[in-house]
């Protein structure tokens, strides 16, 4: 009886949860823990094109297995009465890292019939692999049918689609165990191969699948999937065979599959990844007891993967399935890259790139996406931006052999960070200086900080005036953009040197002055209006105060912590209104208009962890042991490193509810969610490397 229960839990856990592949051009495969599909955005191969254009291909596969005149399905649909066929009954367990794993039997599991299937994605182009394994005492035939979808993924096939429309479909013509299908309407094309297999056309249509967490949301959720072909194979005792989706031809598969098993084959796996041992059945190797399959070194590994997940050639991917890449979230998460020299790299080529769009002291927040127009309904990701540029250039110069190429890096440091400085100074159509130096919003600009949700126009959470956390961005964007003037200069010679045009200094510390306005007694303001305070408990004092430069002393710090502590933080992230507010709204949940209402006054989002753990740092870095602030901050992240150490979770999604937060609610995988982890955990290990130094 005690091992179905943690059975239950085990699988309560992974089946709630979602895995995710993608690849450097925004491509993903998603899914959930046992495989039934939930949401539209969930399948096997979503390809990623210029601009993030994104075509979701393969949504599943009808899976039948047979031998000796027996016969089961591995696959499930949703349908709006019933699950069919049940394959998920013969589930015997998933794991959602280091890629989707699942390992299959009959319905009373068994050893002498069991299936492991594997599903990874390449990381440079569109390409899906799914692998199946023979573990059992039997040879099996597999029958397969590739279900597939070939829409835009923020789309479905409405009720009818495939009897309107069909499918041109060949077989053979890129190989023997090949097949290439195009949909003439939207001209998307598939590719599919198996290393072993015989291909014939035959097509079924799934009609009327079900998608609950769409309906859930308020959006359409009933669509059609189609199966143009059948692939029939043998599977060997201990043998295993691989299917291959791709959005172009695949010219070799078996190079393919070599070249996409090598990218894996150093990456932890779990403690109990299925594997025959001569004193011991599969079965009774499996762990159901919410153990650690992923001690601390493979977590850390895992960690660093999760983050790359949002790696894109040239940008970071904000959240998957439905986010593009986003001027704010790029910047915020930028900091997970600095841990590697080729992440180092890679931030400068991102900064590169957004520098050269620099418009009015402004970054986009949104850039073009699949023939969208970019925006610039952004005011902190300039600052953000400059915050990076110096971080970056700071550690790049350090490894610079020559003053050359020191001054080079500084110069085009100072030149991105000067547009954007001086388009604070000089603009006033959207915002504008204060006389105390603060920055200030207009009503028309209010909705350009990260509390965003408008609804029909109006903003849900006003920030206009002087928020707290971009002005504390504003004034880190100034020291960071004095250091790197002076850094400059120092690498000038004489005859080159220049005076900045306003004394950076003076207005620096007007600014550090002027944030003795926000102070309530216990707390910072979350903005000013004129002489007003706006004294709204929000996290975004928080963040102000965890950025590089102080902005009060440190017993305003403490203070604000620790009010924060009480109100704001729970185990998946701070809440982004206190309790106590009659604002608060305990759930995310409901309609777009619903979530809307709470997104911002309430709801927990995990990303400001990191700033509520550096200020935790910061101050208690004189008062505790290395080994006790170590302890202070795994324990603001502990429920997500136990997540992914005991297999719970894949990635860290976007926002939990106000009230009794569990399950993980909006994007499933979020930049600067993981971002946010990665870097505490990166505080605690170069918190023990300075140790190990001594």
């Amino acid at each position: 009886m005690q091992k179905r229960v943690q059975m239950s839990n085990y699988f309560m856990e992974t089946q709630h949860h979602e895995w995710i592949l993608t690849n450097r051009l925004g491509g993903y495969a998603l899914g959930t823990g046992n495989l039934v599909n939930q949401r539209k955005y969930h399948g096997l191969l979503v390809a990623g094109f210029d601009n993030l254009e994104r075509r979701h291909l393969v949504e599943s596969m009808e899976e039948k297995i047979e031998w000796r005149g027996e016969e089961f399905y591995l696959d499930s649909n949703n349908y709006s009465n019933c699950i069919y066929p049940e394959g998920f009954l013969h589930l015997v367990k998933s794991w959602l890292r280091p890629y989707p794993i699942f390992l299959y039997s009959t319905a009373h599991h068994d050893d002498a019939i069991l299936i492991l299937k594997e599903i990874m994605m390449d990381r440079d182009s569109n390409t899906v692999m799914i692998r199946y394994t023979n573990l059992g005492n039997h040879q099996l035939h597999f029958q397969l049918r590739p279900k597939l979808s070939m829409r835009v993924h923020h789309d479905l096939n409405a009720p009818g689609t495939w009897d309107r429309e069909q499918l041109n479909t060949i077989i053979g013509m890129q190989g023997e165990n090949s097949f290439t299908t195009f949909r003439p309407g939207n001209k998307m094309e598939l590719n599919g191969c198996a290393l072993s297999g015989d291909f014939h056309y035959e097509t079924i249509i799934y009609r009327d699948v079900y998608y609950p967490w769409e309906v859930m949301l308020g959006y359409k959720g009933t669509g059609d999937m189609i199966a143009p072909v059948r692939i029939d194979f043998d599977l060997k005792v201990g043998a295993h065979n691989c299917i291959l989706f791709c959005s172009e031809p695949i010219e070799n598969p078996a190079e393919t599959v070599e070249h996409i098993e090598k990218y894996y084959a150093d990456i932890p796996r779990p403690s109990d990844y299925p594997v025959r041992e001569a004193d011991k059945t599969i079965l009774d190797n499996l762990d159901y007891t919410d153990s650690v399959l992923f001690p601390d070194e493979a977590y850390r590994k895992l960690l660093a993967i999760a983050y790359d997940d949002f790696i894109l050639s040239g940008d970071i991917i904000a959240g998957f399935p439905w986010f593009g890449a986003w001027g704010r979230d790029t910047m915020i998460s930028l900091e997970g890259l600095y841990h590697t020299p080729e992440g180092m790299e890679r931030a400068w080529d991102i900064l590169n790139r957004y520098g050269k769009r620099i418009r009015r002291g402004l970054l986009p927040n949104v850039l073009p996406e699949s023939g969208a127009e970019a925006n610039y309904d952004s005011v902190d990701a300039a600052l953000w931006y400059v915050i990076r540029l110096y971080e970056v250039v700071e550690r790049k110069s350090r490894i610079e052999s020559t003053k050359k190429a020191q001054r080079i890096l500084w110069e085009t440091a100072f030149d991105y960070a000067d547009k954007i400085v001086q388009g604070f100074l000089k603009h006033k159509s959207h915002y504008q200086m204060r006389p105390d130096g603060l920055v200030e919003l207009k009503k028309n600009f209010a909705n350009a900080t990260w509390m965003d949700a408008r609804i029909e126009g109006i903003e849900v959470t006003p920030r206009h005036g002087a928020p707290i956390e971009i002005n504390g961005l504003w004034y880190n964007a100034l020291k960071c953009y004095q250091i790197m003037y002076n850094e400059l200069q120092a690498l000038l010679p004489k005859k080159e040197q220049f005076k900045p045009s306003f004394d950076i200094d003076e207005l620096a510390t007007r600014v550090l002055e002027a944030f003795g306005q926000f102070w309530t007694g216990d707390y910072l303001a979350d903005r000013l209006e004129g002489d007003k305070r706006i004294e709204d408990v929000r996290p975004n004092a928080v963040i102000a105060c965890g950025l590089p430069f102080e902005i009060v002393d440190q017993e305003r710090m403490e203070a604000v912590f620790e009010k924060a502590r009480k109100e704001l933080y729970t185990e998946y992230g701070l809440r982004t209104l206190s309790p106590k507010d009659y604002r608060f709204k305990k759930k995310y949940i409901g309609s777009q208009i619903d979530r809307d209402k709470a997104y911002h006054q309430g709801t927990v989002w995990a990303w400001p962890l990191e700033y509520y753990a550096k200020l935790y740092a910061r101050i208690n870095k004189d008062k505790l042991s290395r080994e006790e602030l170590n302890a202070g901050l795994g324990e603001i992240i502990h429920k997500f490193r136990n997540g992914f150490k005991r297999g719970h979770i894949a990635s860290v999604a976007e926002v939990w509810d106000g009230s009794k937060p569990h399950f993980p609610k909006g994007c499933p995988a979020q930049a600067w969610s993981v971002a946010a982890i990665y870097n505490v955990e990166m505080m605690i290990a170069n918190n023990n490397d300075e140790k190990d130094a001594r």
